[in-house]
């Protein structure tokens, strides 16, 4: 009995022993910390750049229609459409363009049951490979979700069900879809029974990309009148984005590029002729442009700058005005206070808290802002790396 308390008591001594030293030590090294004011060394991205707003031009039709009926389009904005093409539809109601929709979906989904319904031979293998597909499906689907893009998860969505029916097709869990096609055709039958064709219809003069919203500046700006456009003339188009446009529908354009104008301030306007970048504070996405001219306006700096891109997507023919940054350069980096920079042997660099122990660590300098610059990211140990805390301020005689 007086041998087992012996050992409860040692085994009890030697476990406060060490948490005395755990909190001792962590007493330590937190009054140590505490002398030091100091950051965490973290990965920043700067772009050196210009802010404006832009005009997009680009040589443009208008689409043009005659009747009071509601208009249904036959394709998405930016789709290339050859001279003659159905571009839109005109019926006395909405009712009839849902009833259209409605037979479109019934005829879409005959045709998936019907590429289903083919797998009524395949071999029970099949399954595994219609399964990933299924998983692939729906991922692409969540991912659509989430970045916003409806249009594309509803599109899988019909992908989805067919890969679906293939897959009970295959597994044996329905024979066929003979029953569920017969369905849907005599609903197609139903709707149709109180479809009325279109009163009219719109087709292209001539090919091209076609675009449905108009803003009224589709004849007055093109590649022509954009190098006589004056600063009013620029800044009242800024202003007033939008006017009227009469019967027009839409519009088409001829080509995939378009040019940009509008008034930069600067005190070095003499980039012209170079390839820069361009990105919409919309969005993400960079646009490579040309600078095609830069042309002094007054002595405060402003310019009136034109460029040339060759990119198109949904951002850029949506609206005729869009905020922008004409950017220079990119530098990433690990971003430093300047109050953190010493000097050891002519080496810049900066003190880190590595344990209880201060060490100093070399920058290699990409980029130099007002207060801050941007050190080189690497992996060597004898420079700054991403994590690492960098003393601001503390004991002089430390820093030295």
């Amino acid at each position: 009995m007086n041998s087992a308390n012996s050992t409860t008591l040692k085994v009890l001594a030697w476990l406060l022993s060490i948490f005395v030293l755990l909190m001792l030590g962590s007493q330590l090294y937190y009054a140590y910390n505490a002398k030091f004011e100091y950051n965490v060394a973290l990965e920043y991205k700067v772009s050196e750049s210009i802010s404006f707003k832009g005009i997009i031009v680009r040589n443009e039709t208008l689409v043009t229609s005659n009747s009071d009926g509601v208009i249904d389009y036959n394709f998405e904005d930016g789709s290339k459409i050859s001279s003659g093409a159905m571009i839109a539809q005109c019926y006395s109601s909405k009712s009839e363009i849902l009833s259209k929709q409605k037979i479109s979906e019934y005829e879409k989904e005959i045709a998936n049951l019907k590429e289903a319904q083919s797998y009524n031979e395949a071999d029970y293998s099949d399954a595994e490979s219609v399964r990933k597909l299924i998983d692939e499906k729906y991922s692409e689907i969540v991912n659509h979700i989430q970045l916003g893009e409806y249009e594309l998860a509803r599109a899988d969505k019909s992908e989805l069900v067919m890969l679906m029916n293939k897959y009970n097709i295959v597994t044996g869990v329905d024979e066929n879809y003979e029953a569920l096609i017969m369905s849907l055709e005599e609903k197609i039958g139903l709707v149709s029974d109180v479809y009325t064709e279109p009163i009219s219809v719109v087709t292209a003069d001539k090919g091209g990309y076609f675009v449905s919203g108009t803003d009224g500046y589709e004849q007055e700006l093109n590649y022509e009148t954009i190098y006589n456009l004056t600063a009013d003339d620029i800044n009242s188009i800024i202003e007033n984005p939008d006017k009227s446009s009469g019967n027009a529908i839409g519009k088409c354009f001829d080509s995939y590029s378009c040019k940009i104008v509008g008034i930069i301030n600067t005190d070095n306007p003499y980039f012209a002729d170079t390839y820069l970048s361009v990105k919409l504070s919309s969005g993400n996405t960079v646009y490579d442009v040309y600078v095609e001219s830069i042309e002094k306006l007054d002595d405060k700096g402003n310019c009136k700058i034109i460029l040339n891109c060759n990119m198109m997507d949904a951002k850029l023919i949506k609206n005729r005005v869009q905020q922008m940054q004409l950017v220079f350069d990119d530098y990433n980096g690990i971003k430093v206070a300047r109050q953190a920079i010493r000097f050891v042997d002519n080496v810049k660099g900066v003190y880190v808290i590595y344990g209880e122990d201060l060490i100093f660590k070399k920058i290699n300098v990409v980029y130099e802002g007002d207060d801050f610059v941007l050190a080189e990211i690497t992996e060597d140990p004898e420079y700054l790396n991403v994590y690492d805390q960098i003393v601001l301020e503390g004991n002089k005689r430390w820093l030295t």
